[in-house]
């Protein structure tokens, strides 16, 4: 969970779509639809991501390009062009579209995950001119002598324009939205509403050198990126550079490993595992008859809409990605710390109609209503419903819920973001069932072992907490909170993963019971692909 100023931007879903050659008619029924089209595909309210279909050999090939993500001539599983109609559809990665041809346009449905309109247009001449400009920009942000902040600007050629975003690796920022993009082989200028910030850079001979004004000016110079200067581009650093602790659970025993001075009780922010833990009391209560699934928030909000506990646990509520509260006065370096149960209540009644079968978007908004949802069912705060309920139980008695400043610990680990800097620990307020909870290696491993049992046994518990309620990306599915994935010999296994501003962290275990991995780090950067490689037995603890 990572913000640049005042918006969070947690935002690019990974499109690595691929399309390709199945087609059914000849080519004397269909007319020839050969060349590139181009749209935006708006994957959240404000967030586009440019889409691109290219055809070729008279309709008998086409293929899939999302500029922005550097993914060109992509083949799909299937397509087919009629005298109206063009159709594609990957299996592999769960994409589809449908769409009318209208000329020069076609309106269609582009579906994964969930259903959004897109509009592909033909590119004419002039807008292929305008090609050699499409691609990444790279350059280091000036903040002041001390400190740079590397940034990305992707631009990619839609008819008539440009669509264009703007990453802040460092801080696990991606595709924050640009708009009025004007670029020619003398200037470099743009706007980004969501940062209230601008750029206007003149060409210099290698790149496009300027200021990015955001409350005050900033020298930042960027250069297109080729394979002669793919270096510019932002390598994030390794696991464990400022401290970590890992541990592997097989057959029941227990390894360890701690990187720096960390120990098997030095306590590290989990981030957005905290939902894992939220969804365990959602389960627990229903167990015992206190809530059910099919509840709804109206009981515990007054004037909100009647939004089910099952669509909050499983991302598919309609709440957007983080609560609107978040944009006002929140602190760059504490972004939730100012929500409040009351924050949380306006939200809710302001929301627009929301759909009956609303389609899956990840949301700490809807974790955060669903633990204070919890919390209120039981007449409690959701740090005594996990005190109770979990920590006890468990014996995890180093962790507890980071609901405000004075709850933080001595023996919390210091946390970095990206860039190697020290930053302050979060709190999170009334968002808790976000993110808030801190945790040890020992502890998580308590926990672990718990979730690893109850899922061999398939308690009552395990069967709410793992069954599958909605797919999400293609990788995997969805349960309450967990993901579940398949390794590569077909067995299931449920992660998650999670991020603050100085620590980031990752837990998975196979659902029979076999192996479990827990990884640990205090710092803001995302090391996923290495702890599923880890939990499934493709590398090894000692190259960690």
């Amino acid at each position: 969970m990572h913000i640049i100023k005042k918006a969070l931007s947690f935002i690019l879903v990974s499109f690595v779509l691929q399309l390709s050659l199945v087609t059914g008619l000849s080519a004397e029924e269909k007319p020839s639809l050969d060349g590139l089209w181009r749209g935006e595909l708006e994957v959240q309210k404000g967030v586009t991501l440019a889409i691109g279909i290219s055809i070729s050999d008279n309709n008998a090939s086409l293929t899939l390009n999302s500029p922005n993500q550097g993914m060109f001539e992509k083949v799909p599983s299937s397509f087919n062009i009629s005298a109206d109609t063009l159709s594609f559809i990957d299996e592999d990665l769960g994409a589809s579209f449908e769409g009318q041809i209208d000329g020069d346009k076609i309106n269609g449905i582009f579906t994964q995950g969930k259903a959004m309109s897109l509009t592909l247009q033909k590119l004419t001449e002039k807008d292929l001119e305008r090609m050699k400009y499409e691609g990444k920009y790279s350059g280091d942000l000036i903040i002041n002598a001390n400190s740079v902040l590397p940034v990305v600007l992707h631009i990619a050629v839609i008819k008539d324009g440009y669509s264009a975003a703007l990453d802040s690796p460092a801080q696990n920022s991606f595709g924050i939205p640009v708009v009025e993009v004007s670029i020619d082989d003398s200037k470099l200028t743009f706007i980004s509403p969501m940062l209230n910030a601008k750029f206007s850079g003149q060409h210099d001979g290698s790149g496009y050198t300027g200021s990015f004004i955001q409350g005050m000016p900033m020298a930042l110079t960027l250069t297109k990126v080729s394979d002669k200067n793919a270096h510019l581009l932002f390598e994030p650093p390794s696991f464990g550079e400022h401290g970590a602790s890992v541990a592997i659970i097989e057959n029941g025993q227990v390894q360890t490993k701690h990187l720096g001075s960390h120990t098997s009780t030095t306590q590290y922010e989990i981030g957005s595992i905290t939902k894992t833990f939220v969804a365990y009391l959602l389960a627990e209560q229903i167990t015992k008859n206190q809530v059910q699934l099919s509840s709804t928030i109206d009981t515990f909000f007054e004037g909100a809409k009647a939004i089910s506990l099952q669509n909050l646990a499983t991302h598919t509520s309609g709440l957007e990605r983080n609560p609107p509260s978040l944009s006002l006065n929140a602190d760059i370096n504490n972004p939730f710390a100012h929500i409040s149960r009351k924050d949380l209540q306006r939200d809710l009644t302001a929301l627009d109609t929301i759909a009956e079968e609303a389609s899956y978007e990840y949301s700490n908004f809807g974790y955060a209503v669903l633990g204070e949802a919890l919390a209120l069912n039981m007449q409690t705060s959701l740090s005594s419903e996990l005190d109770a309920k979990v920590f006890k139980p468990l014996g995890m008695t180093n962790s507890y819920l980071a609901d405000s400043p004075s709850k933080h610990s001595k023996e919390l680990a210091k946390g970095f973001n990206t860039l190697g800097e020290a930053v302050n620990p979060w709190d999170f307020n009334a968002a808790s069932g976000a993110g808030a909870i801190v945790s040890t290696l020992d502890d998580m491993l308590k926990y672990t072992q718990h979730m690893m049992t109850e899922s061999k046994i398939n308690s009552s518990i395990a069967q709410l907490l793992l069954n599958t309620y909605a797919e999400t990306l293609p990788c995997c599915e969805q349960g309450l909170a967990w993901l579940i994935m398949e390794d590569k010999k077909g067995n299931k296994y449920a992660w998650h993963n999670g991020m603050t501003g100085g620590f980031s962290t990752f837990l998975g275990f196979y659902l029979d019971g076999s192996r479990a991995v827990v990884m640990l780090n205090a710092q803001a950067v995302s090391f996923d692909n290495a702890a599923h490689d880890l939990l499934t037995g493709e590398v090894l603890l000692q190259s960690i």
